[in-house]
């Protein structure tokens, strides 16, 4: 029997990253949506096929033949969302950050525990290489005990700052290069990043999360302090952070909002006896008394979806790549930040 998933927020991401991966699952059934704009709304049920249609998630949640579903709503909609799928009995997946207050994600976390619920985080990394082949290699002892990672995220987030009709023209253009007209239309719409209540802060809240969830996950352990500078931490474009990790693993994070040149990042890891590198297609091991080694991304491979992923885990045929606790433990460090920066002192996390 194939699981029926609602999915709540139907607009430009679950358009691409939830709805094809779900739709293409032998074990799915995509049973309903749920979009506010009754016209968006059609476009995406008739594109993908779906009978269920809602323009309010509560007339959605009420629909009793659904096991699960995904959430893709502004930042500070998730919790009140994935709280009332949760109290319905269903099974959750939500993309990050899991809730905007720590308080929220532990209800969250305890609730799905009590319902015997999955509750997972689309944490994209956790599928992605390199940072899942950088994780094997930490986990086989490649460059001994970890003791310091040094990363980076740049993209032009600006632009979602920009009024829409202004938003893709000059450098943020090539965001749209091989994007369908549907797509085009629905980013053009998209407004919530802009808001920085909806959004959880600038783009430290945003692109940063997956930055910093990154680091906590590839050192297996939650941050314990956080020292965070921003331009302006109600809505930051600049960020230079520093945490030292429950299991003594230092990290020094940068994260700019405003590049010139679409999406970048860097990730340096250095253990007792080497350390990795890693760029967007492609990784690199250093040890000592090697010769060092690069792996791209045709010896990388995605390890799956995270909608993919969730089915599996339903059926009991897999285990959650990035749970409930991982998106737990980047919101004490996200909350830890801002208030750091807020405060102009360490935090714990």
């Amino acid at each position: 029997m194939a699981v029926r998933v609602g999915v709540i927020g139907a607009g430009a991401y679950a358009q691409r990253a939830h709805l094809p991966p779900l739709q293409e699952h032998p074990d799915a059934k995509i049973a309903a949506l749920c979009r506010r704009n009754p016209v968006r709304l059609a476009e995406a049920a008739d594109a993908f096929d779906v009978a269920g249609r809602y323009t309010d998630y509560a007339d959605l949640l009420a629909d009793g033949s659904l096991d699960a579903v995904t959430i893709s709503l502004p930042h500070n909609l998730h919790y009140q969302a994935a709280r009332a799928a949760l109290q319905r009995g269903l099974h959750v997946l939500v993309d990050k950050p899991l809730t905007l207050r720590l308080d929220h994600a532990h209800e969250l976390v305890t609730l799905a525990d009590q319902r015997g619920l999955t509750l997972m985080v689309a944490f994209n990394r956790h599928y992605e290489p390199p940072f899942t082949r950088a994780r094997e290699l930490l986990a086989d002892g490649a460059i001994g005990d970890l003791r310091l990672i040094q990363a980076y995220m740049a993209y032009d987030w600006d632009l979602w700052m920009q009024p829409s009709d202004r938003r893709f023209t000059g450098a943020g253009a090539a965001m749209l290069d091989g994007v369908s007209d549907t797509q085009a239309t629905l980013l053009h719409e998209t407004s919530f990043r802009s808001d920085a209540a909806a959004n959880g802060g600038g783009f430290f809240a945003d692109g940063g999360a997956h930055v910093l969830e990154a680091c906590l996950w590839l050192a297996d352990s939650p941050a314990s302090t956080v020292f965070a500078l921003m331009d302006s931490p109600e809505a930051d474009l600049y960020t230079a952070l520093n945490l030292r990790l429950e299991s003594g693993v230092l990290c020094s994070l940068a994260c700019v909002g405003d590049t010139p040149t679409p999406r970048d990042f860097g990730f340096h890891l250095y253990g007792a006896t080497g350390a990795i590198h890693m760029r967007w297609d492609h990784l690199t091991l250093e040890r000592e008394l090697h010769d060092a080694e690069t792996f791209d991304n045709t010896s990388m491979p995605f390890l799956g979806t995270a909608p993919a992923n969730f089915i599996d885990v339903i059926l009991g045929r897999d285990q959650p790549r990035a749970t409930a606790l991982h998106g737990l433990r980047q919101v004490a460090a996200m909350e830890a930040a801002y208030r750091s920066a807020r405060t102009g002192a360490p935090q714990r996390a």
